[in-house]
């Protein structure tokens, strides 16, 4: 059967005036005709829209800044729209500044024009753009940093600065594939060079124990109220500085914690230290102690996790909630060849998000201290979609055995679950289907439930008709 028919009228002329225009010149280095770079963005921006005048601007995008075609030209042959879209992926030429300041201001010029430019436009930038870094990435592959001696402009960090500026300027296209791909390549390329955090050393005789869980214990300081010491079990050194970066970049982020601290260690454990919030009960304990305001914490509860998952973060400092569960599945021994291809497909198709994800949220995870409400145990925070958040809240309040709950959560499963039914209409709003939200935040939950907590005491009927097909 042959392909279906499509008008391809406008594309196919925008297409013959590019090549003509690039005809006879090379991508720089490369020694392939320049028009391949074209077309290699037009096949990003067809990946994420099928708009006519898109695929033509981006097929277009270089014949302003790299021939002798005028923006007039543009407008006469294409219309109005083609050619502001054009223009938006041009650089101003800066003839004043000397040659040495001008590639700074021009790219400069160019990130801001982008960063308010409209969603269409950015969509366009970003086949370019993309083009651009994976040849980057290819060429620093195979060469390393002689790469820069090719560019005009030869220090790296100035490159790092430009393509670090682009990716935040494109940011509304988060929920992309191009961009994650775009992000990626840069951190390929740009590797962040992570500080060394050298713990400093305390005397433990100094503290007092606080409180114990699953990766370690808390001690308050004996003299200075305002200090809170985190110290990880042993063999988990690595993850008080993995869980001490995190919780920097959050606090940076906006996200109600306590303020992160220093690495220290005893000389045996190592741990990290906080500014401690003082008068404080968690979720779990307040509805454990007073269930008659179940709903009204749950309220509350509600509207934190809605703040956190309102919030937009730096993605390049974060893991991705779908790289995260990818990364634990194929780790997982429950499940053969076939079903991980089926749960991979489910967490692939889920949308994309570039907001907040604590990555254990619960209600012993989110303290209560006068009027303010704080979130703690961010060693997994990450980005993306809520409902890998809410499925773990589901979970804690439905699916837990019910000597679990009480010794974890200081409640029974009623309360629990009277919680959960307080919560959703709080976060979801009092017009939302909660039986469809419950259907898909059960799914969710066990995800979390299998290839995170590796738990297979508790079955999900809907989780294994996922991976049986008559689901997902």
């Amino acid at each position: 059967m042959g392909n279906a028919p499509l008008d391809t009228d406008l594309f196919d002329r925008a297409a013959r005036f590019a090549l003509q225009a690039h005809a006879g010149t090379e991508r720089r280095g490369k020694e392939f005709p320049y028009i391949i770079h074209p077309m290699e963005a037009a096949a990003i921006v067809a990946s994420e829209t099928s708009d006519p005048e898109l695929l033509a601007a981006a097929m277009l995008h270089d014949v302003v800044e790299d021939t002798d075609t005028t923006l007039e030209e543009i407008r006469a042959a294409f219309g109005n729209r083609i050619a502001a879209l054009v223009a938006a992926e041009s650089d101003v030429e800066m003839p004043l500044l000397p040659p040495s300041e001008s590639w700074h201001a021009r790219k400069q010029a160019a990130i801001d024009r982008l960063a308010a430019a409209p969603r269409e436009a950015k969509i366009v930038a970003l086949g370019d753009k993309l083009s651009n870094m994976r040849a980057i990435a290819r060429d620093y592959a195979l060469r390393g940093d002689a790469i820069w001696d090719l560019f005009h402009v030869k220090d790296r960090t100035a490159h790092e600065w430009h393509y670090r500026g682009l990716a935040g300027a494109l940011a509304d296209l988060a929920d992309t594939y191009a961009y994650r791909e775009f992000v990626r390549l840069i951190d390929e390329v740009f590797p962040r060079q992570e500080e060394e955090i050298k713990p400093v050393r305390i005397d433990l005789r100094d503290y007092e124990r606080a409180g114990e869980g699953s990766n370690g214990a808390s001690f308050n300081h004996r003299t200075d109220p305002d200090i809170l010491l985190k110290l990880y079990f042993k063999g988990k050194e690595r993850q008080a500085v993995d869980e001490l970066r995190v919780a920097r970049n959050v606090y940076a982020a906006g996200i109600p914690t306590p303020e992160p601290g220093d690495l220290v260690t005893d000389g045996t454990l190592t741990g990290i230290r906080f500014r401690r919030i003082r008068d404080k009960v968690s979720f779990a304990r307040a509805v454990g102690n007073h269930p008659e305001r179940a709903a009204g914490l749950a309220g509350d509860f509600a509207a934190l996790c809605k703040r956190l998952h309102e919030t937009h973060v730096d993605t390049s400092l974060f893991e991705n909630v779908k790289d995260r569960y990818l990364r634990l599945l194929a780790a997982n021994p429950f499940f053969d060849a076939a079903q991980k291809r089926k749960i991979a497909d489910f967490i692939h198709a889920a949308p994309d998000a570039d907001t907040a994800i604590h990555g254990d949220l619960q209600f012993g995870n989110a303290l209560i201290a006068g009027e303010n409400r704080w979130l703690i145990d961010l060693g997994d925070f990450c980005y993306g979609y809520p409902m890998f958040d809410l499925g773990m809240v589901y979970l804690t309040c439905k699916l837990n055995e019910e000597r679990y709950t009480l010794e974890a959560y200081h409640m029974d499963n009623a309360t629990a679950s009277a919680f959960w039914d307080a919560f959703a209409p709080a976060y979801f709003g009092p017009d939302a289907d909660l039986a469809a939200v419950e259907a898909e935040v059960r799914i969710y939950a066990g995800l979390k439930t299998l290839i995170v907590e590796r738990d297979t005491r508790r079955p999900m009927p809907e989780f294994r008709a996922m991976l049986e097909g008559t689901i997902y």
